[in-house]
């Protein structure tokens, strides 16, 4: 089992790809890690169809790319399994029900000092249609801006909460309601608002409509301007993936590199998935 050339078929856009001939049941050896680790890089959303995995699988696999991490809401995690978050409108595994958590533009936990590196999303079931994933290129959205916006965005440090986003999660009964001891962990962080890809010298937008607030030093007009211009600008269609959903998917994502939403389905039928996060480091 290889990951040749063969095995990679870019998709549309092509900073994502799709890989073929796996089985991430099994145990793979170091060679067949790295040559997903490269695809990865060069494709930073990798598709991998049909697997069928236990917690314990994907745990394994997940591992062979770097330490894990759990999540900020516990509530979400499976309760023999903490390193892995339970997206499900039914509970699946004795996590707490979640409709339709991420239908806004995010990278993975920004808020945070260090934010992951990836995640991995294994779609345990899936309904028939709707409840697609869209992903946004960040390294061809930051290449195709003007020299003028590059030069204003080249020092900036934007600042990342989660709280604001909690509070209208709560209020559209998404998430469960925390006391003010709890939300009080969720400090504002600040991260470069263009940051680069250590492996490949790459420059990424590093901010997203879900938990950067603001930008540092700028008067709130021209910060929350270029924020609403930027994020108009990296989801326009030509940096865009939509990824449809089979039981049995995994995708992987770089979140240093991409940002996402979830999309609505059908909420009659179940929709559960399992990811697992792998550690970062604080952004450059």
């Amino acid at each position: 089992m290889t990951t040749a050339v063969s095995d990679l078929r870019p998709l549309d856009p092509p900073f994502a790809a799709e890989l073929a001939g796996l089985d991430l049941a099994r145990p793979l050896d170091d060679m067949v890690i790295e040559d997903i680790r490269r695809a990865w890089l060069a494709h930073p959303v990798l598709v991998i169809r049909g697997q069928a995995l236990e917690p314990e699988q994907q745990l394994a696999y997940s591992r062979r790319f770097g330490p894990l991490r759990g999540h900020t809401v516990k509530d979400l995690l499976h309760p023999d399994y903490p390193e892995v978050l339970v997206l499900s409108n039914r509970g699946r595994g004795g996590a707490a029900p979640i409709n339709n958590g991420g239908a806004y533009w995010h990278s993975d936990i920004t808020y945070e000092a260090e934010p992951p590196m990836g995640s991995i999303l294994h779609g345990v079931i899936v309904p028939p249609s709707g409840g697609d994933t869209l992903y946004a290129d960040m390294i061809s959205a930051y290449e195709a801006l003007d020299a003028e916006t590059k030069k204003a965005l080249d020092g900036a440090v934007a600042v990342h909460t989660y709280r604001y986003r909690y509070l209208t999660m709560v209020a559209e009964g998404v998430r469960p309601p925390r006391t003010e001891e709890q939300m009080a962990e969720w400090v504002d962080v600040e991260h470069p608002a263009v940051r680069t890809i250590p492996e490949t010298g790459q420059k990424a937008l590093y901010v997203n409509e879900g938990f950067t607030s603001h930008i540092k030093g700028w008067p709130e007009d021209e910060s929350r301007d270029m924020l609403e211009r930027l994020i108009a600008h990296t989801v326009e269609a030509r940096f865009v993936y939509r990824h449809k959903w089979q039981t049995g998917d995994v995708v992987m994502w770089d979140n240093r590199s991409t940002m996402h939403r979830a999309t609505e389905y059908d909420l009659s039928l179940e929709r559960s998935m399992h990811r697992t996060t792998i550690s970062g480091v604080r952004p450059v």
